[in-house]
């Protein structure tokens, strides 16, 4: 699925997972020994996260019912709590390195799709610019 930032118009990731019941909440990311940008998982219901016991550290965006972004957690390492965040309703896990590449900021409306959102093309169709003179 991807987890597009429609405030910035750039993706937060292009191969999240949801994860809606609770064994797959808990699983989260501990179950991905490498974890590329791009991936991630979508933790629904979420308000609170953990990272004991993972092995690297990640990003988190946590969303409210609208999927606006409520707060940004980037860099969390491993053996840490994130408690309660007030309005959160679900958290997208991501590699580290996500939220500052897609720019996301507390505000920014995320949206997920299965298939490529409209208005995003892939890289390959879209558009050159010409050569910049030397």
């Amino acid at each position: 699925m991807f987890a597009v930032n429609r405030t910035r118009g750039t993706f937060l990731g292009v191969d999240i997972k949801r994860a809606d019941r609770l064994g797959a909440r808990l699983l989260g990311l501990y179950r991905h020994r490498n974890l590329s940008l791009g991936d991630g998982v979508w933790l629904v219901p979420c308000n609170n996260i953990q990272t004991i016991g993972m092995k690297y550290s990640i990003d988190v965006v946590f969303l409210d019912a609208e999927y606006r972004v409520v707060r940004v957690c980037a860099h969390v390492k491993p053996g840490r709590i994130i408690w309660w965040v007030p309005d959160a309703h679900s958290a997208v896990e991501v590699p580290v390195g996500a939220v500052e590449s897609s720019e996301t900021r507390v505000g920014d409306r995320i949206e997920f799709a299965e298939s490529l959102p409209e208005g995003f093309a892939p890289a390959s169709t879209r558009r050159k610019s010409p050569a910049m003179p030397a």
